[in-house]
């Protein structure tokens, strides 16, 4: 009997065989864990090698959705979040460099690395191929190029289309944009769809990624070793295989599933007990080179798996490019950061800051001077905060671990009376919440009970484990009777901390952590600490793009976002100063999330009021309201007057941008309207 491989050779006879050719005289040998499947075994056709995402909803949300849009708006916006924005968007560090500066280096850098980026060195201006990029190709810096711009002679266009549409624009050519309202940001132009050639004929190898994975392939990245699910046997490293997405699949339960297991060997008896190949029809995002055998591919923790070599999208790589330089941001994330308009001096709170690219696009703002607070619950996510910040080279980001639910500091009873009376006029001058290590913090500000001095130092514990005092500047005594409990009770010095650390020396930083690195904590901010807030709110994400699937989501879930974000809104509603601003955005399309929510804010805080942005490039938002849960509760959202002071960036606009909200709040006085905020 012989055995046979993947390469045709025979252990019988130790001769090599074409491909395809068996020895008639011997029996077949049964599979064995898979391996020896033939590739023949696929029932997949030329024309199922292709994309053609079909998105997955649970029922109540699609008809949800359906009567919040209309049935042909909400088809639109299914077919535009299942493929990327064709346009990449720049942010440019201008504190250390400048935008033209940027552009021809990317252009070099590109002209390189992409074998499908060109672009267009003409001196006239282009005519709109966007709704907003009503501007020429950076041709100053294109001139030093002359080697560059000969090889694209033949390329150059007489003329761009004035609306570009996704569906049938599939122009080999990348194009730089400098945007023209906004001066640091610079916008790539990809390409796609394609039609990839996987071989009619003779079928190439195949491998199936997680769709995470595959998302991030439609977005100009390579295919990294965790995202291997699945493959053909015999694979070696250098071959080109094709590429499909393994999307979650329903088992008539409401229960979603992807159903492979790790490791799976395609066409195999063990594969086709899991999932039929039509499951991949339709699915496939583009052909790769294998950086490792498959072995290696299921062996190995991290790094590069494949390589792609043809995209049906195709984006020019940006990861790990001019580091510190730019900043890779969609462009409604960018524009929330501008609405709020961050002034060089001010006090800016972030809250869930994460990953730091709005908190860096604010500092850059303020020209780095200032204090911008970024905080986020987790561990790891204020260091990814601090690192970009250190990259970027930006000094006025502090970056603390906080639950923004309790980013309000409650304050004793014993001087809440003198504080409240004090805060609507604006009299403080300090009001910062230092490492929690610390134990306490001063909290200096122009207010008195009856000491007769201009200004004391009020001390106040940090756990409220014992009372304040009030330390006179004047003559530097303690004047109890500068509030109800000045006596300065005894001490405990708490060595939880000490403990702590002890246990972290001696078992390491624990795999939940960055190399041991410390962030600080803090256990709040006083009211009114800052002059403006951005709330970019933890939301069900429904407007990112692209998304294979968005199945996951149920109504109840969607219910429970809109309550996370009201309590957190109203944390930043004590946070902020009478007279400073409130941005709140999210990147959903869901309007329980977005009209909702500041139809809640305005509803309880007569204080606030919606006030116009600038920029302003999304669309009005929705009207009227919804009865969401059968009855249960009406959503009612914006008044007709109030539509046109937020944005809605819808994902199948002309903007072709990912699915955003922004709304910004002025507010006001609060001094009749304490009793809403809750305690101090």
């Amino acid at each position: 009997r012989s055995c046979e491989f993947g390469y045709g050779f025979s252990l019988k006879t130790g001769v090599k065989r074409k491909e395809g050719e068996r020895e008639s005289s011997l029996p077949d040998m049964p599979e064995r864990g898979g391996e020896m499947a033939s590739q023949s075994q696929s029932s997949l056709v030329a024309a199922d090698y292709a994309y053609r995402p079909s998105l997955q909803w649970q029922p109540e949300v699609y008809a949800f959705f359906n009567k919040a849009y209309g049935v042909q708006h909400f088809r639109k916006i299914c077919e535009a979040l299942s493929r990327p924005s064709i346009y990449s968007c720049i942010r440019v560090n201008t504190l250390q460099t400048t935008r033209s500066k940027v552009v021809e280096k990317l252009v070099r850098i590109l002209e390189k690395d992409c074998d499908h980026a060109s672009f267009v060195p003409r001196n006239e201006e282009l005519k709109e191929s966007h709704m907003f990029l009503s501007t020429s190709v950076i041709t100053r810096q294109l001139q030093k190029l002359q080697t560059f711009q000969s090889k694209l002679q033949d390329q150059v266009l007489a003329t761009m289309p004035t609306e570009f549409s996704p569906t049938n624009a599939v122009s080999t050519d990348a194009l730089l944009f400098e945007h023209p309202s906004l001066e640091n940001i610079i916008i790539v132009k990809g390409s796609g769809p394609h039609q990839v050639d996987y071989g009619a004929e003779t079928k190439l190898k195949e491998v199936i990624v997680s769709r995470k994975c595959a998302e991030a392939v439609l977005r100009g990245a390579n295919v990294f070793v965790p995202g291997v699910l699945a493959c053909s046997g015999h694979l070696e490293k250098g071959d080109i295989v094709a590429l499909s997405a393994a999307v979650e699949r329903s088992d008539g339960n409401g229960n979603w599933a992807v159903g492979i297991t790790r490791g799976t060997v395609l066409y195999s008896g063990h594969a086709k007990s899991q999932f039929e190949d039509s499951a991949r029809k339709g699915w496939f995002i583009g052909k790769g080179k294998t950086l490792l055998s498959r072995a290696g591919l299921f062996r190995e923790k991290q790094g590069v798996a494949i390589e792609m070599v043809d995209r049906v999208y195709k984006h020019p790589p940006f990861h790990g490019i001019l580091k510190g330089e730019i900043f890779l941001q969609n462009l409604p994330s960018i524009i929330a950061a501008v609405v709020l308009d961050p002034k060089a001096g001010e006090h800016i709170l972030d809250m869930c800051a994460a990953p730091g690219g709005k908190t860096t696009a604010i500092a850059i703002l303020m020209q780095d001077k200032g204090r911008v607070i970024a905080i986020d619950r987790s561990h790891n996510k204020v260091m990814d905060i601090l690192n970009l910040a250190e990259e970027m080279k930006l000094t006025c980001i502090s970056a603390f671990k906080l639950d923004a639910l309790k980013s309000v500091r409650t304050i004793p009873d014993c001087d809440a009376r003198n504080i409240r009376n004090h805060l609507d006029h604006s009299m403080c001058q300090e009001s910062e919440a230092l490492p929690a290590s610390r134990k306490e913090f001063a909290w200096r500000c122009q207010i008195c009970s009856g000491c007769g001095c201009s200004e004391c130092e009020v001390d106040l514990p940090y756990e409220g484990s014992r009372d304040p005092t009030v330390k006179c500047v004047n003559d530097g005594s303690d004047s109890s009777h500068c509030c109800d409990k000045g006596k300065l009770t005894k001490l405990y010095t708490s060595k939880a901390e000490a403990r702590k650390e002890a246990r972290r020396v001696k078992n390491g930083p624990g795999k939940c952590q960055n190399s041991g690195e410390r962030t600080e904590q803090v256990n709040g901010f006083l009211p009114n600490s800052f002059g403006r807030v951005l709330l970019d709110a933890p939301c069900s994400a429904l407007g990112l793009r692209p998304r294979l699937f968005a199945g996951e989501e149920t109504l109840e879930q969607l219910r429970q976002y809109g309550r996370y974000q009201r309590r957190m809104f109203d944390q930043a509603v004590q946070l902020v100063q009478p007279g400073g601003i409130i941005v709140y955005s999210t990147c959903t399309i869901n309007p329980g999330e977005n009209e909702a929510v500041v139809r809640y804010a305005l509803d309880t805080y007569k204080f606030l009021s919606l006030v116009p942005q600038d920029p302003k490039l999304g669309g009005p938002g929705l009207t009227g309201g919804l009865d969401v849960f059968d009855g249960m509760s009406y959503k009612e959202w914006l008044k007709d007057d109030e539509k046109h002071l937020v944005q809605r960036f819808d994902p199948s606009g002309p903007l072709d941008t990912i699915g955003f909200f922004i709304a910004k709040f002025k507010v006001g006085s609060k001094h009749t309207e304490y009793e809403k905020l809750g305690p101090i």
